[in-house]
């Protein structure tokens, strides 16, 4: 029973330190990396308690970071975390803005409308300029063309939304 409470510390501690590394770890040497991934692995697997390379829910509770951010981590949207859900690496614009449509478009007609926009200050604060045929709403390409232009006028990407 200890081993087994010792092993989850350990597991949770392990993970904490490889998400914060895993920022890091994209400016490493391939080998370093590849060790990152390897262990990474190895956590996985520790976590999957049914060996089905699939987290779900029940088997991430205790292990509060996974729980915080698993819808952000499922990016599919699949209801479990593959081992690929947990890899470094920042998402690409088209990915980010794909994600952000799916999260505000309540209706699912592919645009978000000032009442959906509603749920987020920045995209209220910034809705005229986002929305750049003054149509009333906000589609993809609109929201990608918004996005390039900001990362253009700040590469720093400290600017504020």
């Amino acid at each position: 029973m200890r081993l087994a409470a010792l092993t989850r510390i350990k597991t949770r501690h392990a993970l904490a330190v490889l998400w914060l590394w895993g920022a890091a770890a994209q400016a490493q040497t391939p080998q370093e990396l590849k060790a990152y991934e390897q262990r990474l692995q190895q956590l996985f697997q520790q976590l999957d308690r049914n060996s089905n390379q699939r987290l779900e829910r029940q088997e991430v509770q205790g292990h509060p970071y996974l729980e915080r951010h698993f819808e952000r981590l499922d990016q599919q949207q699949r209801g479990f975390l593959a081992p690929a859900d947990l890899k470094p690496g920042r998402p690409s614009a088209e990915e980010r803005s794909e994600r952000f449509l799916r999260k505000a478009d309540q209706n699912r007609d592919g645009r978000v409308d000032r009442q959906e926009a509603q749920r987020f200050p920045w995209l209220q604060r910034q809705f005229n300029a986002v929305d750049r045929n003054g149509d009333g709403s906000v589609e993809r390409s609109e929201l990608q063309e918004w996005a390039h232009q900001r990362r253009q006028a700040n590469p720093s990407g400290s600017g504020q939304r």
